[in-house]
């Protein structure tokens, strides 16, 4: 610390910054989804529905990783679950490329790629963020997930163009090597916590004698003793039903755009405005999380990605689509950034955040998995993607009394920096963790 101190450089900056880079490879193939379907279609034949069930089938496969990955985070650090997740991503998007059944699809993309591989670094990467910042945190997560949206900017348009231009097989294997090399070789920079290398949070030593200063390492009570608290599950049910609601549009917006004459590559770059102007919501709204707190952040992401849906059910050209994309992305990316900084304030920096975090996880994840699902079903039921919007558009709505149910925010004392650990409600018998 004494070296932070002198240089005025922090290793939190490095681990923000390697995390950024995780981020967006680690979401690659599962961002890109959409893309996929129409190419599969006219290569092998399958079912809108029954391809999109690989994408649901990855986040149903991944709850339990989900869970375990945050406990595992918490207890024993993040830096070799990361590793093998490197490997795992980076093997099974070279495998997709071998791809011949509908059931070879499903085994590999929804085990190697879309849950197993894509757990790890969901989960611990925005806790461990968290963790390392105590001024600015707004700042870092709002960072973190900011870059999060640039992964389908990047990677929609790309792996459509190389599917188009070299094939399956050639654009997988391509694709799989670099993203395995650059997840592995950037997560051995990722510390779990400050106290591994003998800091303190980014923001800790420049308070006062008279404020409370942020913990050298984490601490918690017993788990259950958290999850009796209201607030975990009212948590879990909005991101639940935020991601059954933007799941629909994610999976299907690009074939919901042929299917109305849209070209391929201009379809998929729907996807990418979407993506693009979360970007912008992504941040902005870590750092409203961060000083309104989670029912008013959480309110209007839900509402501001349901309204926009109402435009689809009469889009038939690109700019309308491309408006549409700009207006979802402003605050679709607002519903699933606040979650670590909303659990800080609620709980404590003292709480299991990893696990907590992951059980939110859980509830997100089998939103991903019934929403993009339902949009591929209703649509081969019906020959038509109105009923997919009526979902996509009802369960946002669905959500916002729930949001509205959550505590209001305390502010911080005067003068404080970051999070306040006075706010913290400690549970009882609480007991140090190990460093991560």
């Amino acid at each position: 610390m004494a070296h932070a101190r002198k240089s005025g450089f922090h290793y939190a900056w490095v681990v923000l910054a390697a995390a950024v880079i995780l981020s967006i490879a680690s979401r690659a193939d599962q961002s890109s989804f959409g893309v996929f379907i129409d190419p599969l279609v006219e290569e092998f034949g399958w079912k809108r529905g029954d391809i999109s069930f690989a994408y649901s089938l990855a986040f149903i496969i991944g709850l339990p990783a989900v869970v375990i990955m945050g406990w595992l985070g918490d207890r024993y650090g993040a830096r070799p679950l990361m590793l093998f997740a490197a490997v795992l991503i980076g093997a099974g998007t070279v495998l997709l490329g071998t791809i011949r059944e509908l059931w070879h699809f499903y085994l590999i993309y929804s085990l190697f790629v879309g849950s197993m591989g894509h757990a790890a670094f969901s989960v611990l990467l925005p806790v461990i963020v968290s963790r390392w910042f105590y001024r600015n945190l707004g700042i870092a997560v709002g960072a973190y997930f900011a870059a999060q949206g640039l992964g389908p900017v990047i990677f929609a348009p790309l792996f459509r163009w190389m599917l188009e231009n070299h094939g399956w097989q050639g654009s997988f294997t391509l694709i799989g090597a670099v993203l395995g090399c650059i997840l592995a070789f950037f997560a051995l920079f990722i510390y779990g916590s400050p106290a591994a290398r003998g800091l303190q949070p980014y923001g800790v030593e420049e308070t006062r004698p008279d404020q409370p200063a942020g913990p050298a390492a984490p601490r918690a009570g017993d788990l259950r003793d958290y999850l009796r608290q209201r607030q975990v599950w009212l948590l879990t049910a909005i991101h639940h039903i935020g991601c059954v609601s933007h799941s629909v549009i994610l999976v299907h917006v690009v074939s919901m755009a042929t299917f109305r004459g849209i070209p391929g590559v201009e379809a998929a770059g729907v996807l990418a405005a979407i993506a693009g102007a979360s970007v912008v919501s992504r941040f902005g709204f870590s750092l409203l999380a961060e000083r309104a707190g989670g029912r008013i952040t959480l309110t209007i992401s839900l509402l501001g990605q349901s309204l926009p849906v109402f435009i689809l059910f009469f889009a038939t050209e690109s700019w309308v689509y491309y408006a549409f994309a700009v207006m979802f992305g402003l605050c679709y990316g607002g519903e699933m950034v606040g979650f670590p900084i909303i659990n800080k304030q609620l709980f404590g920096a003292n709480a299991p955040l990893g696990s907590i975090y992951s059980f939110e996880m859980v509830g997100g994840g089998i939103g991903m998995a019934l929403g993009g699902w339902l949009g591929g079903q209703l649509f081969d039921v019906s020959g038509d993607y109105t009923w997919s919007l009526a979902t996509s558009l009802v369960a946002g709505l669905v959500g916002l009394p729930l949001a509205l149910s959550l505590p209001g925010h305390r502010k911080r004392p005067p003068g404080s920096r970051g999070e306040a650990p006075a706010d913290a409600k400690e549970i009882p018998g609480a007991a140090r963790h190990r460093p991560a």
